[in-house]
């Protein structure tokens, strides 16, 4: 098998979410506060919309690069995001030059949104891929969030990739079932219609299997009180002690604000007028 073919296997997606639902201690961004963390998010996500230079919106996409490597993001996210980003302009620039405009000038027209887009998307990759379930929710429950809503989110995390491993034991036990056509076709077009009906069919069990865990779970945490718990103040005050600000928190808020300002102050420069 090549190297393209592992990287972009059904089990390399499964490894990457088991690592996004357990969490990556080592991940810088986990081992802040996740409500600074949280903070830093909305802040950087509105950042994008304020300025229209795109010297100013290379350099903040420069700065997420750099964070989006630090924390370890996956490089499926990071591929399906690139393809995405690109995929839009160069279709965009075909439509255009197809009714007869100025592709190029179309294109350039939409770099500066596609800057703050990928600037966005990064932000959000790095954030939410690199932070533990358990974290978030703290930190949405610290805000005021209902508790219902931040188990069930942390929930969800950890049972994605138990339910795509389901789903491929499903998949392979209705393979082994069934034959395949006869013949492929032109373009192999029954091979693969064939291994789209196996995938629509394993989806119907896996909608029974996510019942019955469902099920288990409500069951387990109303023995262990979970209903009880929701309004006592104690449990939530349990639950949030472990949050606290470090040094290395005020440090990053502090490199962020610089960071800012430095933004601001480029936008009023006239550096590399070319690239404006």
């Amino acid at each position: 098998m090549s190297t393209s073919s592992r990287w972009l296997s059904i089990d390399r997606v499964r490894v990457e979410l088991m690592r996004i639902a357990h969490s990556d201690d080592d991940a810088f961004l986990n081992t802040l506060d996740p409500r600074v963390l949280l903070g830093w998010y909305v802040v950087f996500v509105s950042v994008p919309w304020m300025f229209y230079d795109t010297l100013v919106l290379g350099t903040l996409l420069a700065f997420m690069g750099a964070l989006v490597v630090i924390s370890r993001v996956n490089r499926v996210l990071l591929a399906v995001l690139t393809f995405g980003m690109v995929s839009n302009l160069v279709f965009f620039g075909v439509v255009v030059w197809l009714t007869g405009g100025d592709a190029i000038g179309a294109v350039s027209a939409l770099v500066p949104y596609n800057l703050k887009m990928a600037s966005i998307s990064l932000a959000s990759v790095a954030v939410f891929t690199t932070m533990s379930p358990s974290r978030l929710s703290k930190a949405l429950l610290s805000f005021g969030i209902p508790r219902r809503f931040t188990f069930s989110l942390a929930y969800g995390y950890r049972m994605l990739p138990v339910l795509l491993e389901e789903y491929r034991d499903i998949v392979h036990a209705i393979r082994l079932r069934s034959s395949g056509p006869e013949t492929d076709g032109l373009l192999r077009w029954r091979h693969w219609f064939h291994l789209l009906k196996i995938g629509v069919r394993a989806f119907y069990p896996l909608i029974f299997d996510v019942a019955k865990r469902s099920r288990v779970t409500v069951e387990a945490m109303e023995t262990r009180g979970f209903s009880q718990s929701l309004g006592n103040p104690d449990s939530r005050r349990l639950r949030l002690a472990t949050l606290n600000t470090s040094v290395r928190d005020w440090s990053f808020i502090g490199l962020s604000v610089v960071f800012l300002v430095f933004l601001f102050w480029l936008r009023t420069t006239t550096f590399f007028p070319a690239v404006r």
